[in-house]
């Protein structure tokens, strides 16, 4: 198998309509990257090289018993027929597209065991295989239930960060909460509410930064800070305007 360059994963969040706008206005998926990638039943909305599904089907087909008109069911049934490759925690001959996660490859190779949700998987699959960047969509973890929720995204930004680590690029859209993208500058260093960062890179490589001192009437008042510290609103803006 060639090794994509560039990988972009699709999960089922609302960040996801920013790639539908990027693919339609290029023309086409691979001209923005070589292969893309889907999560669980966007494999039968999304066209795609790869699916990454990593609940046991046997397991999903207990679910599909009991409600038989459930999404679940749905989805088992494309997944019986579709010839796109679905990567999978244990393959089963009634869906022959499904082939295994290379665990014990990609444990042996990146040495970390944490992976708590499928998205998480397709990153540390893309570290494995050797891709030069990796952009994501719809990975937002953007849910009522935000315990769980982050739970999840903390996994697939530490896979994000072995990734930076490699040295492969990371690319997320500015709506998502995968990484605070959807949080202005000021917000992503905390600590600088006193001032302004003029961040650039120099020829060399190396980061330079320029201080300015913020106006009187541009600091945080104090109950605005009290309210960025505040835990009984929802973590994630997403939610709090009734986007997720």
């Amino acid at each position: 198998m060639t090794t994509p360059k560039h990988v972009a994963i699709l999960g089922l969040g609302p960040s996801l309509d920013q790639y539908t706008n990027i693919a339609k206005r290029l023309g086409g998926r691979h001209k923005f990257a070589d292969e893309i990638w889907t999560i669980n039943s966007l494999g039968s909305v999304m066209a795609c090289d790869r699916i990454f599904h990593m609940d046991d089907v046997r397991i999903q087909e207990l679910r599909a018993a009991a409600r038989p008109e459930s999404n679940i069911a749905a989805m088992l049934e494309w997944m019986r027929t579709t010839t796109v490759p679905i990567v999978t925690s244990r393959p089963h001959p009634d869906y022959p597209s499904t082939e295994a996660f290379p665990l014990i490859e990609v444990l042996n190779e990146l040495q970390y065991g944490y992976f708590n949700s499928t998205a998480a998987y397709a990153v540390a699959y893309a570290i494995w295989l050797g891709v030069e960047k990796i952009s994501l969509f719809g990975c937002d973890y953007t849910y009522p239930d935000a315990h769980d929720a982050e739970k999840g995204r903390a996994c697939v930004e530490f896979w994000l960060g072995m990734a930076a680590e490699r040295g492969i690029k990371i690319s997320v859209p500015k709506n998502t909460t995968l990484l605070d993208a959807l949080h202005t500058q000021r917000e992503r260093f905390y600590g600088y509410d006193t001032l302004d960062l003029a961040i650039s890179q120099a020829e060399s490589g190396r980061i330079e930064i320029d201080f300015t001192e913020r106006a009187a009437d541009d600091i945080p008042t104090a109950d605005q800070v009290e309210a960025a510290y505040d835990h009984d609103a929802h973590p994630n803006t997403l939610v709090a305007t009734g986007d997720a």
